[in-house]
């Protein structure tokens, strides 16, 4: 009995000594349990880059400080397979930043304040992950570059951003895609040109649009075509009325009938400027002052946007803003304030709004300075002419000769005598 209580004994201190060395090697701040390390649940300390024994699979960060994700960040995990970061603000992620997992299948990157501005365009591309989240972010917009290369991915989840436009062949390049979820955006239309040309009526894709605001005013791009008919099966839920090609005109990016106006007003002038677009889904429309910062007031419903009491302050460049689902577009106001100075050149508030009025004006003020030249030649040339004659007048009165041969006043005489010496 003795022997084998040693034996226990020994074992019990060899097991224990084991785990404390496991625990020891531990990277700061993370929680170790077999395969899998857990960072940033219970501890306020956390540290980069991430380094441990390359037999992990699992790496769960979650409530992490804020920190850059790139290759160094996450250090000798060549065998990780998930990688989970969630409600953690991160700052930056570096291109290729995931590349040196080369086992890497499921990247969840939920709740991170994401934005196209600090992912680089070449962060997921040619990943051989299985299923991308990012869901809870900040995205906008969905480049077409974003998700290029990813030729397994089978789950792509982009569900509760602020997603408004999504590029033509974003998703192109993602052949083994089956659930796209979009559910919770702000989606006004879809269709299937963000997949052409790898699709097909054979695809067994499911596209969740649920929480969106899909349009009833257009029809969705490429839908009338045979070979996208698969799409409207894919759609989920599939009830609007956006689907019928022949009720409804085809949805259309926005454009302006003018790109570019030049605004004349006098100082302490109130001014209107008309910003006219057309698009469908009606586009939604911003002005940018000539700092670059948003104007959130003085616009109307169709998008005019009024200056009160105009100084020469100003003046600038202005921009007009028009985005829909399908695109966007700028159209630009050179705005010109003029002192009271010029308030007799320019009475009333001039607005070159087409060709035919800026070339009329341009036409007016040549005239008006070859008359001002015509007039300056005709002065100049009567100018000349008086001088002329009023000389020549002079000339003739001015009898010179009288003090030509005038004869001596005091006669000489004949014998002069010099003058006596004193």
């Amino acid at each position: 009995m003795g022997p084998i209580l040693v034996t226990l004994t020994s074992l019990l201190v060899i097991v224990t000594h084991v785990a404390l060395v496991r625990a020891t090697d531990c990277h700061p701040g993370c929680r170790c349990v077999s395969s899998s390390i857990h960072c940033c649940e219970s501890e306020r300390y956390f540290q980069v880059p991430i380094a441990a024994s390359d037999n992990i699979t699992t790496l769960s960060l979650s409530r992490c400080p804020r920190f850059i994700i790139t290759k160094q960040s996450i250090w000798n995990l060549k065998s990780l397979e998930d990688l989970s970061l969630r409600r953690t603000p991160v700052a930056y992620i570096d291109a290729q930043a995931f590349g040196d997992l080369p086992r890497l299948k499921t990247l969840i990157l939920n709740e991170l304040n994401l934005s196209v501005s600090n992912i680089h365009p070449l962060a997921f591309n040619d990943l051989p992950i299985q299923q991308l989240e990012l869901r809870g972010n900040n995205l906008r917009l969905i480049p077409r570059q974003m998700f290029h290369g990813l030729k397994n991915l089978r789950i792509l989840d982009l569900s509760r951003n602020m997603i408004t436009t999504i590029h033509d062949s974003a998703f192109q390049s993602l052949s083994m895609l089956t659930v796209l979820n979009l559910e919770a955006n702000g989606l006004t239309s879809v269709t299937p040109l963000w997949f052409q040309p790898l699709f097909n009526s054979s695809s067994s894709l499911r596209i969740d649009v649920m929480g969106n605001n899909l349009t009833n005013e257009c029809r969705f791009r490429g839908i009338e075509l045979t070979e996208n008919r698969w799409f409207m099966k894919s759609l989920f839920p599939n009830d609007s009325l956006a689907a019928s090609v022949n009720l409804v005109p085809r949805c259309t990016p926005p454009t302006f009938s003018q790109g570019f106006q030049e605004v004349y007003v006098t100082e302490g002038t109130s001014m209107t400027v008309p910003c006219t677009v057309k698009g469908l889904p009606r586009p939604t429309l911003t002005w940018l002052l000539p700092t670059g910062f948003e104007v959130n007031q003085n616009i109307s419903s169709d998008g005019k946007l009024t200056l009160l009491l105009a100084k020469p302050s100003d003046s600038g460049l202005y921009a007009c803003v028009a985005i829909n689902s399908e695109g966007s577009s700028v159209s630009l106001v050179k705005l010109s304030v003029l002192s009271s100075a010029w308030t007799a050149l320019t009475l009333t508030l001039m607005v070159t709004d087409s060709p035919k009025k800026k070339a009329s004006f341009v036409l007016l003020i040549v005239f008006i300075l070859l008359l001002s030249a015509v007039l300056f030649f005709v002065l100049g040339y009567i100018s000349r002419l008086v001088y002329k004659l009023a000389k020549k007048q002079t000339s003739d009165d001015f009898e010179f000769s009288r003090f030509v041969d005038t004869p001596n006043i005091l006669p000489v005489p004949e014998n002069p005598q010099p003058m006596p010496h004193v």
